[in-house]
């Protein structure tokens, strides 16, 4: 990362929606690093509780990006990592806790040029046991979380590649960011992150999990509504798979996701899973039409996309 011994050469922008609860608890864990970022900003959409009131009283080193409306995560992202200048920067969010040694950390780990990526583990909040160990992607359409509810000694201890760092406190090269164009601000939320990563894969790009590097996130905690979650989640999955898989047929897409309809829980949010895999189709012709560039502009072979797919051998 090449970051002086002051944390110069990299920036966090956390994304705040009605989060007045929660930033203090983030910002107290960005003041107690032991090597510090070089900027701090709050990328605010368009808050209704006191959230910029209070990052004003009590927070004034905090840079405030009042963004006027909600954006969605993705549109707050962007503009935040726009309004910044360092090489590398952190999109943040706001139920996410860094332990104090986590920027020394990932700024210490080995990495090659084509690393564009850095995570960090994310710890629960509630059970203490890791919540993802790096974000990885299946064939048949869709994403899920390395190591996801085993105890913290099941991590190895060197870091190793993943198909993405983790959505909750992600640190990623600028250059590359910018090059893909950022986050896909139609997605709103869930799986813009996921997205981007498979664009980072396809223009031959890799993450590094740092096993070192912890962050305790409150699941959720930013959302707080189950059922707006599946609903972007059922359409956004169905956006990425169709925009990234290079191999991509609907028939086995459309397999998994009756297999994920006749399975997924609680059962009561089926009728948010089908309205949600409903607005995908209604947005697929768009879709298409981004699969079209998005996939011309490939430039890692099918082989390696192939094994970025597959889970790492560090946690088979």
């Amino acid at each position: 990362m090449d970051a002086a011994a002051d944390g110069s050469g990299v920036a966090v922008v956390i994304v705040n929606y009605n989060g007045e609860l929660l930033l203090p608890d983030c910002l107290a864990a960005l003041a107690a690093q032991t090597l510090a970022p070089e900027e701090i900003v709050v990328a605010d959409n368009g808050s209704r509780d006191a959230s910029l009131t209070m990052l004003r009283a009590r927070h004034p080193d905090v840079r405030r990006l009042a963004l006027g409306s909600n954006l969605g995560f993705g549109g707050g992202a962007n503009r935040g990592v726009d309004s910044t200048a360092a090489p590398w920067v952190c999109v943040l969010n706001s139920d996410a806790t860094p332990a104090p040694d986590w920027l020394a950390r990932l700024t210490a780990a080995p990495r090659d040029d084509r690393t564009w990526a850095l995570g960090s583990v994310l710890v629960s909040a509630s059970s203490g046991r890791i919540e993802s160990a790096g974000d990885q992607y299946a064939p048949q359409g869709f994403a899920y979380k390395l190591l996801r509810d085993r105890p913290l000694d099941a991590l190895p201890s060197e870091p190793y590649r993943v198909f993405a760092a983790p959505g909750a406190a992600p640190v990623f090269r600028r250059d590359v960011f910018e090059r893909l164009g950022g986050y896909e601000e139609r997605f709103f939320l869930y799986y813009e992150d996921v997205d981007l990563a498979f664009r980072a894969v396809l223009a031959g790009y890799h993450a590094l999990l740092v096993p070192a590097a912890r962050v305790t996130h409150r699941l959720g905690a930013t959302t707080r509504s189950r059922a707006r979650a599946r609903f972007y989640v059922a359409r956004n999955s169905a956006w990425c798979a169709t925009r990234c898989l290079p191999q991509a047929a609907a028939r086995p897409l459309a397999r998994r996701w009756a297999s994920e309809l006749r399975s997924n829980r609680p059962r009561r949010l089926v009728p948010v899973e089908i309205a949600g895999r409903l607005a995908a189709l209604a947005g697929m012709r768009r879709a298409l039409r981004e699969r079209r560039a998005i996939q011309a502009s490939r430039t890692a072979s099918l082989q390696d996309v192939a094994a970025m797919l597959e889970p790492p051998a560090a946690v088979r």
